[in-house]
């Protein structure tokens, strides 16, 4: 600004560079877009440049003549279609010419002397064909001082202007509104009525209740180029001209040279508080989540320990009906009648197998696949929970971050629940229940034998397990051998079954106590491997929802604390004279 500032504007003005500045440095923390970045730098920047009068409105409502009108001489082209195909800078200069500048923006000098004070900047037309057009003007919007926004009387207000009003209004622009080719209406109380829908309508959409003129461009330039002050003053030319001069004094034109950085700055601010809130809100439904699959994971460990107590009990009771039927085979089986018989130890055996072992190897064998099926649907099951909450939260960011600027955050969090999904993908294509099952079964008998209980190998499970019962609890060749040697007395043979069916106890009691230790320990491996496995592809995740939560958190104290200080310079900008 080349004017004379007094020390509280000066103050002002170095305070607006810093806060302006902090908040480009925030913004850059919270992934800002460039397009908004270099909106707020621009700004900052045009605190030191030229006061910018900018001209919108839709393709045809007369932007270029009335600007013409303004300068009193045909500067801008003008038609029915769109002409203004860039945005165009029009400054003082001792003669009228043109610098091409870049593809969007085009400079213009001429010796008005309005343009001493002020730069006219005219806009390519809104909401027509050329979708480039409106672009361009939407984002040359930030950097106006001063917006003159034209309508035309045969088409007032339309929706298309109400929204691109409304967009103007959200960067905290002062806007003055032209009601151009007020001629076409012949009545005057015609006339009035459009100035008041447009005035009621613009009100409703601002917010606030903006100037608004009618005007006749084209009457007034002609009349300006016949130098007929008569007509002019029938255009409404002149009460805009005297309204823009006042608001061009000085004391006017430095305000809101300040005003305009503050309404981009404010505008973002805004914004970017919006999309914090969306990413703070999108991060607490994640780690609700995560906090959900937390339990279902002590409730996952909960179950199996509790369904593989059941299992184990299963196991237990075919064994318990073992003993059962060994104490009844040796109390029908030791007895005097039968000494002849006991001294054959393979009849004996196959006796025993048959009435005391029956099925109960399939048994044991059946309860054990049962369980290692179980288990590993648990497991799958758990994986594809996981599989679930990834889909939900992927599905969530998308809706939440559509049509936003993600940045760093939402590549980072998409970037690991792509991860955290294939690892789960992989677990789930990859996954081999036949294989798992053998392979968890051999570990299972592996344990068994290692536990010193089983000692058979290349069979079954219960088979190893049933070999151990024949074996250590029934030798009845060694329990009658000393009948033979010591002859048979009332006394002996009873003592006899007794030591038959005590070692039958007490061997069954050590192979259901090792099966429960032995298994349970394997089992205790393969679930805490489950865990670790999970917990593993999970914690990338966990970690960066709760950094982020945090890192977010402190943002978004910062930015509320910009948005008081941006607050307070307002005020203090409207209350300098």
């Amino acid at each position: 600004m080349n004017l004379e500032l007094s020390n509280a504007t000066r103050d002002v003005l170095s305070r607006e560079r810093n806060e302006l500045a902090d908040l480009h440095a925030l913004l850059s923390r919270l992934d800002a877009s460039e397009a908004d970045l270099k909106d707020l730098k621009t700004a900052l920047n045009d605190l030191e440049g030229v006061f910018l009068l900018v001209v919108c409105g839709e393709y045809n409502a007369g932007k270029s003549s009335l600007l013409n009108a303004l300068l009193g001489a045909k500067v801008m082209l003008e038609g029915v279609t769109p002409t203004t195909d860039r945005v165009t800078i029009v400054s003082y200069g001792p003669e009228a010419k043109e610098i091409e500048t870049s593809a969007n923006l085009m400079r213009r000098e001429y010796p008005a002397e309005i343009l001493k004070d002020v730069a006219f900047v005219d806009t390519p037309g809104t909401n027509a064909v050329i979708q480039e057009h409106q672009e361009l003007t939407e984002k040359f919007i930030p950097r106006a001082d001063l917006v003159l926004f034209i309508t035309s009387a045969d088409r007032p207000f339309t929706e298309s202007e109400r929204k691109f009003l409304e967009l103007i209004g959200s960067w905290g622009k002062k806007i003055i509104i032209l009601v151009n080719k007020l001629d076409i209406l012949e009545q005057v109380e015609e006339q009035d009525k459009v100035l008041e829908f447009v005035r009621q309508h613009a009100q409703k959409t601002l917010g606030v209740s903006p100037q608004v003129f009618g005007v006749k461009a084209k009457a007034a330039f002609r009349a300006k180029q016949e130098n007929n002050r008569a007509e002019l003053a029938k255009t409404g030319l002149p009460e805009v001209e005297t309204f823009i001069s006042s608001v061009l004094a000085e004391e006017e034109r430095v305000k809101l040279k300040l005003l305009n950085p503050l309404g981009v700055a404010q505008r973002l601010g805004r914004d970017y508080q919006d999309i914090l809130k969306g990413r703070l809100e999108l991060l607490e439904d994640d780690r609700k989540t995560l906090e959900d699959v937390d339990r279902q994971l002590v409730h996952y460990e909960k179950d199996i320990k509790r369904d593989f107590e059941n299992y184990i009990a299963r196991i237990k009771t075919v064994l318990l009906e073992v003993e059962k039927r060994g104490d009844a085979y040796f109390d029908d089986t030791i007895r005097l009648r039968n000494v002849i018989n006991l001294v054959n130890s393979e009849r004996i055996k196959q006796d025993f197998e048959a009435r005391v072992i029956r099925n109960a190897d399939r048994d044991v064998d059946l309860a054990v696949s049962e369980m290692v099926d179980w288990f590993l649907q648990k497991n799958l099951n758990l994986w594809e929970d996981v599989m679930q909450f990834v889909n939900e939260r992927r599905t969530a960011g998308e809706k939440r971050i559509m049509g936003e600027v993600g940045g760093r955050f939402q590549y980072d969090r998409e970037a690991l629940i792509r991860s955290l999904r294939e690892k789960a993908n992989t677990v789930l294509e990859g996954y081999d229940e036949e294989g798992e099952a053998s392979r968890l079964a051999d570990k299972l008998q592996s344990s068994v034998f290692q536990s010193g209980i089983g000692l058979v190998g290349g069979i079954g499970l219960g088979a190893a397990i049933l070999a151990f019962v024949s074996s250590a609890a029934l030798d009845i060749t060694g329990v009658t051998l000393g009948l033979t040697l010591a002859g048979i007395g009332l006394f002996i043979i009873p003592r006899r079954r007794q030591q038959a069916k005590k070692e039958l106890h007490d061997n069954m009691q050590t192979l259901r106590d090792g099966l429960e230790e032995s298994i349970g320990k394997e089992f205790e491996t393969e679930l805490r491997k489950a865990s670790e496995k999970l917990h593993n592809a999970i914690e990338p995740y966990t970690r960066f929802v709760r950094s982020e939560l945090e890192r977010l958190d402190g943002l978004k104290g910062e930015l509320e604390t910009s948005k008081i200080k941006l607050e307070g310079l307002r005020k203090d900008v409207e209350g300098l004279t």
